[in-house]
């Protein structure tokens, strides 16, 4: 029987980044009980090449046992993992979402990726690769190193341990279905951050830029370019891959991270970035109202699994392969640059793209000019449609492709059916937008026949 966790969706957590040299100092010992130290040792002593396949049967059925307990306790679990983890290491509040913390997302996303990869590895004998391919990358992006797997591992353990107490054979168990998992992750981070610094113009860490102009591009969205201090290159990147900037935001002393898709073209003397300004966050409100041309701030490499670089291969052997961008808020900004690549880049043809955009009104509605402009140099290939949820007064619904929008309410693909190349097996279809936008259109995109999507929320 098939593992169920209800209520707990799967998607890409936001994980502690690196240390300073202060937090270095406990990375050769811990803090936990001899035991859990022993346990996790034994199963998995730094990480030299473990992989799932070394676990045990008698291990995997330990694990299928207890399972139902996390599943029981939900994210009960990941909030005392947290709060234990915080007060043996306050400094990691320094790199962690304090946002998505206060409000319970982080809780929930480590919760889902434990639990993913438990359930996959007992049902298919391997961990969820695809899952972990995006928290890989994010990790990267917060430049996390494998003492930090330490850390996490202890931690889980002695949640386990203080939640359940159930013995040193099932810490053993789970800590070598741990292992499994921080030892797949330490190797491919480290694939990701060779690749990254190899590029030319790479870099690994952080880097320092210089904010060069703020654009206004709707009521709750603003485009900030920085260039970089060192006037050195940038290395390219695909588009719908994210940069990650470093800042201390205003009511707080703590560095915090956020990831921002790229939207300048790849290849640019520059980056580009679009916040959306969010109500009660903390680093959106300090960029959008306390920051100025000529403030440094230190980014990270480009990295993200999800972008248009699988598709390439399809691509040039079919050119008439039609794309279909679906996005919705702030979801816009990674179609934004694939889009541009798609038509203006080096890889521009005339291929079929349908663009679908949904957004709350007209002021909310950034890049539509843009978008737009795209829309009538290329009007045999690029065809646009929008909805607008709660229009104001003065938006205009057409029907052709120079309309500002084209519907009301939420995205309904039925209402644009005999638009989408559903009779094309090669079409593919990429969305991105909020976790009930994704939901929806993923279930909608299903119900039509259509295989070949892939989404980012």
């Amino acid at each position: 029987m098939p593992f169920c966790f209800r209520g707990f969706e799967l998607f890409q957590p936001h994980y502690p980044s690196s240390f300073d040299g202060s937090a270095m100092a406990w990375s050769a010992g811990w803090s936990g009980t001899p035991r859990l130290v022993q346990a996790f040792a034994r199963a998995c002593p730094r990480y030299p090449r473990y992989q799932h396949r070394s676990l045990t049967s008698k291990t995997l059925g330990i694990v299928k046992d207890t399972l139902p307990l996390v599943a029981e306790a939900g994210t009960d679990f990941t909030s005392h993992f947290y709060k234990r983890m915080f007060a043996a290491h306050p400094e990691l509040l320094n790199t962690f979402n304090l946002a998505n913390q206060s409000q319970g997302k982080q809780q929930k996303a480590l919760f889902s990726a434990v639990a993913a990869s438990a359930v996959n590895v007992l049902e298919h004998g391997t961990l969820p690769l695809e899952l972990i391919e995006g928290v890989n990358h994010k990790h990267c992006a917060l430049n996390v190193i494998p003492a930090q797997y330490d850390v996490v591992g202890e931690h889980i353990l002695g949640t386990i341990d203080d939640k359940f107490a159930p013995g040193q054979e099932v810490l053993d168990a789970w800590a070598e279905l741990y292992g499994a998992l921080a030892g797949h992750c330490v190797k491919r981070e480290e694939e990701l951050y060779k690749e990254a610094e190899s590029k030319p113009g790479g870099w690994r860490g952080v880097r320092k830029f210089s904010l060069a102009e703020k654009v206004v591009r709707s009521s709750v969205i603003t485009e900030f370019t920085f260039k970089p201090v060192d006037g050195k290159p940038i290395c390219s990147y695909s588009p719908g891959q994210y940069t990650t900037i470093w800042v201390y935001p205003k009511g707080t002393d703590k560095r915090q991270p956020r990831h921002y898709s790229l939207i300048s073209e790849p290849g640019s003397d520059h980056i580009t970035i679009a916040v959306k300004k969010e109500s009660g966050g903390l680093v959106s409100p300090f960029l959008h109202d306390r920051t100025a041309v000529g403030d440094e701030f230190d980014f990270s490499p480009p990295f993200g699994s999800f972008s248009v670089e699988g598709a390439q291969a399809l691509w040039t052997k079919d050119p008439d392969a039609p794309v279909v961008l679906l996005s919705a808020g702030v979801g816009i900004t990674p179609m934004l640059s694939m889009l541009g690549t798609l038509k203006n880049g080096a890889q521009a043809s005339e291929r079929p793209v349908l663009w679908l955009h949904a957004a709350e009104n007209g002021r909310q509605h950034a890049f539509r000019d843009y978008i737009t402009g795209l829309a009538r140099a290329h009007p045999d290939d690029v065809l646009r449609r929008v909805w607008y949820n709660s229009p104001n007064p003065d938006d205009v619904m057409g029907s052709d492709n120079r309309a500002p929008f084209h519907f009301t309410g939420m995205m309904d693909l039925a209402q644009v059916k005999d638009l989408l190349p559903l009779d094309k097996e090669n079409a593919l279809y990429y969305f991105c937008g909020p976790l009930p936008f994704m939901k929806s259109i993923g279930g909608q995109l299903l119900e039509m026949g259509v295989q070949r999507i892939l989404g980012n929320g």
